[in-house]
């Protein structure tokens, strides 16, 4: 338990955004959840289905097909929480990149696993 079970939450939640799967979302992140987006709108969503639509709606006008994370590092608070700092670009499904983007996400160990439970980004 440590830095690689948080370093799988985040890979889960990419796998599962790009697989548009609602339950691995809801696995990889904890509820409520929240984001502070580039323009400094905050967002909470109470469940994986709210979060979910949100983002296949702010996606869907550049035609979002997939997302790669680019680089990840880690930075350990405590044994129940890390913050990570990642870089990731989004594509449309031939593989045209719609752009590249930075996050910080907090990952918290609650309930028997490590979850996403917020962050703060660029995109």
């Amino acid at each position: 338990m440590g830095e690689q079970a948080v370093r799988n939450a985040i890979d889960h939640y990419f796998s599962s955004l790009n697989a548009k799967d609602l339950h691995g979302v809801s696995v990889a992140c904890h509820f409520p959840h929240f984001r502070v987006m580039g323009n400094n709108t905050i967002y909470e969503w109470k469940t994986a289905d709210d979060l979910f639509r949100w983002f296949q709606s702010h996606v869907s006008d550049d035609g979002w097909g997939y997302s790669e994370l680019d680089e990840l590092t880690l930075e350990k608070f405590n044994d129940h929480k890390y913050h990570a700092s990642l870089q990731f670009g989004r594509y449309q499904a031939d593989g045209t990149l719609i752009g590249n983007y930075k996050s910080l996400y907090i990952i918290i160990f609650k309930d028997g696993r490590w979850g996403i439970t917020g962050g703060s980004g660029s995109g």
